[in-house]
This record gives structure tokens, C-alpha cells and sequence, in this order.
């Protein structure tokens, strides 16, 4: 395993996310790295582009929003995005996340696994 200690964004080809929706840049997976992290990204929707809801069973997700608006609902429950918010995501919560607004919403984000 290849120790990655730094990256750049500006080295970082985006990919689609999981979901088919928005992209993301990649700066540590979990295969870079013995600890429980299962990713560590910056991501980027478009006004109306939408995660569909699902659940993660054995991982926590957290995120901070850096620009944009959006909408994440987590366990039927509503949270307003905006730059400055931070949301975590408990393992086994039902969540989708939906941009909204004029302009892309762009967050960092990390998964940790819980099993």
C-alpha cells in the first residue's frame, strides 16, 4: 500500500459519485489506509442533481458544506445546507441529499466504518 500523506485537488481526476449523481474528488480511500476510513472526498451537485435514498449499515458519514444550498433528509427528517453546516450521518439512517438553489453545492466528506 502506497503511504498517501499529500494531494493536491488540482491532481485529483473527478469521478462519479456512487450514486450516479454529482462528482467527487477523491483524496483518500480506504484502500490507502489501514485506518477505519472508508473515504475521504470533496463533492460537487448541480441545482437538482439528487443522491436517491439508501442506507449504509456499517459506515458513519460526516459532512461540511462549503458553498451552495441543498436539502438532506436523514431518517425522514429534513436538514437545510448551506455553507458552514455540518451533518453527520449515523450508520443504519435512511438519507438522500438534494441540491438546490442557483449554484453547485460543494461539501467535504469522510465515511468511517462502524464495524
Amino acid at each position: 500500500m502506497e503511504e498517501k500523506i499529500f494531494k493536491s485537488i488540482s491532481d485529483i481526476p473527478p469521478v462519479a459519485t456512487a450514486h450516479n449523481q454529482g462528482k467527487k474528488f477523491v483524496f483518500l480511500a480506504n484502500e490507502d489506509t489501514a485506518t477505519k476510513i472508508t473515504q475521504f472526498a470533496v463533492g460537487e451537485f448541480m441545482p437538482g442533481e439528487e443522491c436517491e435514498e439508501h442506507i449504509h449499515k456499517t459506515m458513519e458519514e460526516c459532512f461540511y458544506f462549503l458553498s451552495g444550498e441543498g436539502i438532506y433528509t436523514i431518517d425522514g427528517v429534513n436538514y437545510p445546507l448551506k455553507e458552514g453546516v455540518f451533518l453527520r450521518i449515523p450508520a443504519g439512517k435512511p438519507h438522500n441529499l438534494v441540491a438546490i438553489g442557483t449554484e453547485k453545492l460543494r461539501f467535504v466528506y469522510y465515511g468511517v466504518a462502524t464495524e
